[in-house]
């Protein structure tokens, strides 16, 4: 991954069928659902996107797989339960974001905070960058507190890293 993106880089941009975009930086983009796949899909083209990392899933994951692949992008389907942090694929999450192939990457899921999790995970357990530190880019770029299951995530978060011995 190219060089990390500070708290002051993290943009909060206006993307027209995109629930909460964040661009990080040159390669990971984060945010929350595709609430339009023909505005986003689109726009995300133009922004140069390569693949697209659902980590919700729900009832719209196919019809989403088939627009982005229809535009020539990879579509990833990987979702995470916070309740069932036995069952998620982190390691598969991980070497997504850890595979310069995929880049620029978007990962995206309800309200972003599955994409933020997963970013801060990659963070500590591939880039060895401190849990704090971590922590201010997830907070950053899309792990907003004003959301009641921000806790939940930071809970997920926490449990995992502790799994993995961090």
């Amino acid at each position: 991954m190219a060089s990390p993106a500070s708290a002051q880089q993290i943009q909060r941009l206006t993307i027209a069928g995109i629930n909460n975009f964040w661009r990080v930086d040159a390669n990971v983009s984060t945010g929350g659902t595709i609430t339009s796949r023909e505005m986003a899909v689109p726009a995300l083209k133009r922004r140069g996107i390569r693949t697209v990392i659902n980590l919700a899933g729900g009832a719209e994951a196919e019809a989403e797989r088939a627009a982005v692949e229809k535009a020539g992008m990879k579509y990833l389907l990987l979702p995470i339960d916070p309740m069932a942090l036995d069952r998620a694929p982190v390691d598969q999450i991980i070497a997504a974001l850890n595979d310069g192939t995929n880049f620029p990457i978007f990962i995206h899921s309800g309200a972003g905070h599955r994409a933020a999790a997963a970013l801060m995970l990659k963070r500590v357990l591939v880039d060895g960058w401190t849990i704090e530190k971590a922590g201010i880019q997830a907070a950053s770029s899309g792990m907003v507190l004003d959301n009641d299951m921000a806790p939940v995530w930071w809970k997920f978060i926490r449990d995992t890293l502790k799994a993995r011995g961090k």
